[in-house]
């Protein structure tokens, strides 16, 4: 059924992908004299006073342990081209726990380039995260474009093992005038897990194309029509669902550093054996960016996939805030809650309530030395078919090494 799906790769492989994109992008910028290049260590420690988020306390785990962080940014920008690849390793050890132990690797990466009437760029972002951590929504307050908030997660962290992803994402716009555009975008998503995930969670590839029609009313006011066609395919389904989509999307500068984004539409979904079901999605996006203020604050209804071998429609609350308190101290404030239920022939299995408040505190010492603090609280309900609710209390500790930015020679 996934003869086409894309193979997962493994670290070694994932480094030869670094080069490979690093290259494409520098091959695409002849004079690249602007290059970045920001490495990143981090030394930390962690307490989880219930790391598997277990509906019974005599099974709660408490984890504590030490933390290590690398990750390198490298980053271009031209009047034309601009680029970001960022490749991470986490390694967790718990004395105490050590079956919780893992080496998590991770890869982002941005690439854009502007001509006079087009523009055409991709994103390709991989993860191998132990499930623990990959399948429980975590506030993140680096991400600045909502579109980068995942849906996916299932919740079920209480298994052992690793989940490996990718996210490729190619999209095109052309100006047809100087008021219209159209563009298409291409999103692919494919999950691996490992073996001893049979009857828990399944691999799964979900596949999306759209295809866009815009206009600008004013220099404050645009709208773009999205049509979309959609396929998951579940490695232990014999269902292949599909769906299809018309949404529209208003977007609005309120002021020069604020902007919002209304989008209303329907996605119906086919499921071979069941009637179609129109889904109403859409949601609301507001972002602010002051000198001492980032604000991203949206509602977002959607069609999600994920590991559980069936879609669910989820309605979720996104907030990430930052503000710049003086020149030493920062705070930042996260939520990520969500309310998901199964669509029309999918089991009730996939419903769940889900609330995470993160507060951070970050103290910068020197230019180069750093301490964040942070405090996340994460509520789980799954309601009556799979017990009571879980909570958990989880506090980081982290010292930042980063030293200047030094520009590519």
């Amino acid at each position: 059924m996934k003869n086409n799906r894309l193979r997962l790769l493994r670290p070694p492989t994932l480094c030869a992908l670094c080069v490979a994109i690093f290259g494409f992008a520098s091959a695409s910028s002849a004079l690249a004299q602007a290059w970045q290049f920001e490495p990143v260590f981090k030394v930390g420690g962690e307490s989880d006073d219930n790391a598997r988020l277990s509906t019974r306390t005599d099974e709660e785990v408490n984890l504590s342990g030490l933390l290590l962080d690398a990750r390198v940014n490298i980053k271009y920008a031209s009047p034309t081209t601009s680029f970001s690849l960022q490749p991470r390793v986490v390694s967790r050890n718990y004395d105490a726990e050590a079956a919780f132990d893992s080496d998590d690797y991770f890869l982002r990466s941005d690439f854009r380039s502007r001509g006079n009437l087009g523009t055409v760029g991709f994103r390709v972002n991989f993860e191998q995260e132990s499930v623990r951590r990959a399948e429980r929504a975590d506030s993140d307050l680096e991400i600045e474009d909502p579109d980068e908030i995942t849906d996916d997660d299932t919740g079920r962290v209480q298994i052992f093992g690793d989940r490996t992803q990718w996210r490729v994402s190619p999209y095109w716009d052309y100006q047809l005038s100087d008021v219209s555009t159209i563009g298409a975008a291409f999103n692919y998503v494919d999950a691996e897990y490992d073996d001893v995930f049979s009857g828990l969670l399944t691999d799964y590839s979900d596949a999306r194309l759209s295809l866009k029609y815009g206009r600008t009313f004013s220099n404050v006011t645009d709208w773009a029509i999205w049509l979309t066609g959609r396929r998951y395919e579940a490695e232990d389904s014999p269902l292949e669902t599909d769906a299809y989509g018309v949404s529209a999307v208003i977007g609005r500068k309120l002021s020069e550093k604020t902007q919002v984004r209304v989008t209303i539409g329907f996605e119906d979904t086919d499921i071979p054996g069941s009637e179609s079901d129109a889904e109403l999605v859409g949601g609301v996006t507001l972002t602010r960016t002051l000198q001492t203020i980032r604000l991203l604050a949206q509602y977002r209804r959607s069609v999600s996939a994920g590991g559980s071998g069936a879609g669910s429609v989820r309605d979720a609350l996104n907030l990430n805030f930052r503000r710049r308190l003086n020149e030493k101290i920062s705070a930042g404030l996260g939520v990520r809650a969500y309310q998901t239920k199964g669509a029309r022939g999918i089991t009730s299995l996939v419903e769940r309530d889900y609330v995470q408040l993160r507060s951070s505190l970050v103290w910068y010492l020197t230019r180069s030395f750093v301490i964040e603090a942070d405090y996340r609280y994460t509520v789980q309900d799954r309601g009556e078919n799979l017990g009571e609710s879980a909570n958990s209390n989880q506090v980081n500790l982290w010292f930042v090494y980063q030293p200047k930015t030094v520009p590519k020679l």
